[in-house]
């Protein structure tokens, strides 16, 4: 083997010892079962990352705050406490950069009290190395032997895996203070060859009483079903994410803490923070400061015990945002940037 292929191949075999960290990350996006049927533990994960730097920036403790064209994502209820339309674009790179996550999201101005959202998700992991037309079996015992059997490098081939979600958000003031909101969710996976697709619904309200704020979501409300064309068909189980919040003027702004309390029923009792064989919970809790409507300052914990960390700047009718995630993995940190922009 030529010095090349050899190159060639520790990049390779580089890349596979990356990529097997994210057998986890796969587990979580239910794209690994066996067997027909199964109400999968972990399947709606990939719906769970979240969207939009601000929120993210907060630990995604969002249900109560959602008032901007994210909240087509986070509670669709909130919908209706927008003033214009919006526009937002988000990119983010997860572990390490293997994970590509983007999100677009659009909110017409509302009308009569009637409110409406189109988000698109897409969640990607592209040049896996497929290897398994790459193996020269020297023996024929159908074994890898290290000592004798090798990897062509020229037969490596790469293929890619991604989750789109198509999300239609629809939400009404039902009293001044008082809104509702659902989601009806369209979901395509593709893993090389396999591929699935889904329908999902939520719903969501959010009731404001002087400065306070409460939220409530159940996700896949009716449960999600994703059919796949091997035969094989996954449940998404239902989950109820409760929030609130308090808004405070503090030195020439606004701090606003968030704390958002989900409830799941696939017994977490191994990861959640509190949890049995039927019901687990988990928290997100954050907090925002806003200075004269122009500069934020962001930070949160999450349910997946990571640290962040956010900025926002608003200029005229754009509005930046950054937020960092902080993992304790060798899987590296993630940055997220979103733009929105606020369109008269």
């Amino acid at each position: 083997m030529s010095l090349h292929s050899l190159n060639h191949l520790s990049k390779i075999l580089a890349l596979n010892r990356l990529i097997n960290r994210l057998l986890l990350f796969l587990l979580f996006s239910g794209q690994v079962f066996s067997g027909n049927f199964k109400f999968a533990k972990y399947a709606g994960d990939f719906l769970s990352i979240g969207v939009g730097a601000r929120a993210l920036g907060m630990g995604g403790a969002f249900t109560s705050i959602a008032n901007d064209v994210t909240a087509g994502y986070w509670n669709p209820s909130g919908l209706t406490e927008l003033l214009n339309a919006q526009l937002i674009l988000m990119h983010a790179e997860r572990f390490a950069g293997i994970v590509n996550y983007d999100y677009l999201g659009f909110a017409p101005k509302p009308a009569n009290s009637f409110s409406f959202a189109l988000s698109i998700i897409r969640i990607g992991v592209d040049d896996i190395p497929y290897t398994n037309d790459a193996f020269i079996d020297i023996n024929g015992n159908g074994i890898f032997d290290p000592e004798f059997d090798r990897l062509d490098p020229d037969r490596v081939s790469f293929i890619s895996s991604a989750d789109w979600i198509l999300i239609t958000s629809f939400a009404r003031n039902i009293k001044e203070k008082f809104s509702l909101g659902g989601n009806i969710k369209f979901i395509y996976k593709k893993i090389e060859k396999n591929s699935g697709i889904g329908i999902g619904f939520d719903v969501g309200m959010k009731y404001k009483i002087q400065n306070f704020s409460f939220g409530a979501v159940i996700k896949d409300v009716t449960s999600t079903l994703i059919a796949w064309n091997t035969g094989r068909n996954e449940i998404v189980i239902p989950s109820l994410t409760v929030g609130i919040s308090r808004e405070f003027e503090i030195l020439w702004g606004k701090f606003t803490p968030s704390l958002d309390l989900i409830t799941r029923f696939e017994g977490r009792n191994k990861t959640a923070s509190v949890g049995t064989n039927f019901i687990s919970f988990d928290f997100n809790l954050g907090g925002e400061y806003v200075f004269k409507d122009k500069i934020s300052l962001r930070s949160g914990f999450t349910e997946n015990k990571e640290f962040t960390l956010g900025a926002g700047l608003k200029i005229n009718r754009l509005d930046i945002d950054y937020s960092f995630a902080k993992f304790d993995s060798e899987l590296g940190n993630t940055h997220r940037i979103s733009l929105k922009f606020l369109i008269h």
